[in-house]
């Protein structure tokens, strides 16, 4: 990616830091090399669409991408670099310099599922039982290690293909928030934006 930002578009890229725009440099360069990646308005992004005055009040989109497998267009999705901005204990905004840059993840879905969110459960939850009787899919035993909540059972059960399964179970970073919103799904990770979480998030929603 050419490094000069601010000829694409100065209200996406002011806010970086020199490090900010040189990590972001090396990700996008970085999945280029397996996707088609394509800088994107987020107003051409399913994100408004997703999105609500709740949903992630703190998350401030800076650049969105487009990206398509390199052997099949159809199947695509979006990334976005966020600023995660930090409140102080008043619920202020703190400075910039508190602020983090993250990635999430959105991807059209085939149909409607209703709402659905899945959680890896840590080990504490998983001795003391926590939140068993809100999981629609506790009995199933081959997805026994996360939380499913959902709207509709029928449509969960549905979006959990045993191939969507097999994905989710083998993300390597167990922070990971899965989120499906009708047609739209949100996955990420809710930590500092790394290369390498960067290639792992990308891996996933090519493959969900």
């Amino acid at each position: 990616m050419d490094p000069d930002y601010r000829k694409y578009d100065v209200t996406r890229f002011f806010d970086f830091t020199e490090q900010d725009e040189k990590l972001i440099t090396e990700i996008y360069d970085l999945l280029s090399l397996s996707y088609d990646i394509t800088v994107i308005d987020v107003k051409e992004s399913p994100y408004e669409q997703f999105s609500s005055f709740d949903m992630y009040p703190l998350f401030i989109p800076r650049i969105c991408y487009l990206v398509k497998d390199m052997n099949n267009s159809n199947n695509s999705f979006y990334l976005f670099i966020v600023s995660k901005v930090g409140i102080n204990s008043k619920g202020g905004r703190l400075d910039r310099k508190y602020d983090t840059i993250q990635l999430w993840g959105l991807k059209k879905l085939e149909e409607d599922f209703g709402y659905i969110s899945i959680n890896k459960k840590k080990l504490m939850d998983k001795i003391a039982g926590i939140f068993n009787s809100f999981s629609i899919n506790f009995k199933d035993p081959d997805f026994k290690d996360f939380y499913v909540v959902g709207s509709d059972s029928f449509k969960t059960m549905s979006f959990l293909t045993q191939k969507r399964k097999e994905t989710i179970k083998s993300f390597s970073d167990e922070g990971f928030k899965l989120e499906v919103r009708n047609s739209i799904l949100s996955f990420g990770i809710p930590d500092i934006l790394t290369v390498e979480n960067a290639e792992i998030t990308s891996k996933f929603l090519n493959e969900i």
